[in-house]
């Protein structure tokens, strides 16, 4: 149902007060932002508020960062302007779901759907898991806040949620190629390639999507771009894993060859 609040964090971050952005000072919206985030990443319910602390204010007193968490949960709820959108109850902090949507529990229910529909039969699965796939991957517009790497809560939170798609959507993936049509599994790792360019597993499966399918030239060609990104935006070759599925598509001399060609 509709939430006067809603936080985006895959792809980018937003906060939107009935579908319009949150205005904040001049000043920016700073720590309380901050907070909000690291509240996400750490799942946005019952949170503790000294797990929090630790996360803002790691090199500090445990006193100055509990005074400092106290102060930007204050001012967090001034930009909500809703307290009851904010409980903090036991020391445990929690965004109240009654109020505030948030993508990443969106997506945890979605992937739980999946789930579920890979279980029924073939007649009611096929259009449910175009369904939810479809809402899913509109959803995942990208990793979990990817220009914020500094805070480990967020790399954490980054791995979960593309671990838990990339299992999800291994099944929903291999349950169309089992029911004859690949066609719609390739295009589920498309779609992920698209939203998280990074993530290397969604291009292994590709290729592996593509080697069952006897398309050589697609899975050498899914290793190639997947080798230029890692090479251009991070210096990193690919995996051992990939390598050693991309020498079970080439020529043994040339799948030697390649690694050093890095």
């Amino acid at each position: 149902w509709p939430r006067p609040f809603q936080v985006s964090t895959l792809g980018s971050f937003t906060l939107l007060r009935e579908s319009a952005p949150v205005e904040f000072s001049s000043k920016g919206p700073g720590r309380p932002m901050e907070l909000l985030k690291v509240l996400v990443a750490l799942g946005g319910q019952n949170v503790r508020s000294d797990q929090l602390a630790d996360a803002l204010w790691p090199r500090v007193d445990a006193d100055y960062a509990h005074k400092s968490f106290t102060t930007t949960l204050h001012r967090l709820r001034r930009i909500f302007d809703d307290d009851d959108a904010l409980t903090l109850r036991d020391a445990r902090l929690s965004l109240e779901p009654r109020l505030v949507w948030v993508d990443t529990w969106a997506l945890d229910q979605l992937l739980a759907e999946l789930e579920g529909a890979l279980r029924e039969p073939r007649a009611r699965a096929e259009p449910l898991l175009r369904a939810l796939t479809d809402e899913a991957l509109a959803l995942y517009r990208g990793p979990f806040l990817p220009d914020e790497s500094e805070q480990p809560s967020f790399i954490a939170c980054r791995e979960q949620i593309r671990g838990k798609l990339l299992r999800c959507l291994t099944r929903v993936a291999r349950w169309w190629e089992d029911n004859g049509k690949p066609e719609a599994a390739i295009d589920c790792y498309l779609r992920c390639i698209d939203a998280d360019g990074l993530c290397e597993a969604f291009y292994r499966n590709l290729m592996l999507c593509y080697q069952r399918r006897g398309e050589r030239a697609e899975a050498l060609a899914t290793y190639e771009r997947l080798r230029m990104v890692l090479s251009t935006r991070l210096q990193v070759m690919p995996s051992q894993e990939t390598q050693a599925v991309y020498a079970s598509l080439v020529p043994r001399q040339n799948a030697e060859e390649e690694p050093r060609a890095g």
